[in-house]
């Protein structure tokens, strides 16, 4: 199947379902849809972060988050981190190891020319990684694990490396401004309100 048939859920901005259509035609219209954004560290604390692939629509060749991915159709949004750790990076979890989400969800805008991405985002993270990432062909290009302390120094000095959505999200999490350490603070799943 050509990506742009791919089904994508609609949703209110209270999270609710609200109908279904094709990505090609959510991205153009810039219809709100669900995603998730996954951050994997490995013992030492570094983060795992890749380079998008040169053939991406937007953020070609950009520095990203460990992985991001849109909702399948019924799919919850653990489900799908677990989903799209697999898929992006060959990273096979369970959701019991998946700490999260780390804030309410919440509204994400992106418009680059014709492309408009408007997601309601949840953020998780997977702490102690060890195993071997394992690259999908098209998807990503390499990766890399880094120290926060550096990470935060590279996107202040050169933003226009890392894609949008990673400043901005990055920017919202508290662990992230305040600590090289593992520390984090999650909220309950089910009672996640959204903020848009």
């Amino acid at each position: 199947m050509d990506r742009e048939d791919e089904v994508f859920e609609l949703v209110d901005e209270n999270d609710q379902v609200i109908g279904r259509e094709h990505r090609g035609v959510v991205h153009r219209q810039g219809l709100l849809h669900r995603a998730v954004y996954a951050w994997v560290f490995n013992p030492a604390g570094e983060l795992l972060i890749q380079r998008r692939s040169p053939l991406k629509k937007i953020g070609a060749n950009q520095w990203d988050l460990s992985a991001a991915e849109h909702l399948q159709p019924g799919e919850d949004y653990l489900s799908a981190v677990v989903r799209g750790l697999s898929e992006e990076l060959g990273i096979q979890t369970e959701a019991v190891e998946v700490a999260g989400p780390l804030q309410p969800t919440h509204k994400r805008e992106l418009h680059q020319g014709g492309f408009h991405d408007v997601e309601l985002v949840r953020s998780y993270r997977l702490d102690g990684f060890k195993a071997e990432v394992k690259l999908v062909d098209g998807e990503v290009l390499e990766i890399r694990w880094i120290a926060l302390d550096k990470l935060r120094k590279e996107i202040a000095n050169e933003p226009e490396r890392f894609t949008q959505w990673m400043r901005e999200e990055i920017s919202g999490l508290k662990w992230f401004e305040t600590s090289n350490s593992l520390e984090i603070e999650t909220i309950d799943q089910n009672t996640a309100t959204t903020l848009v």
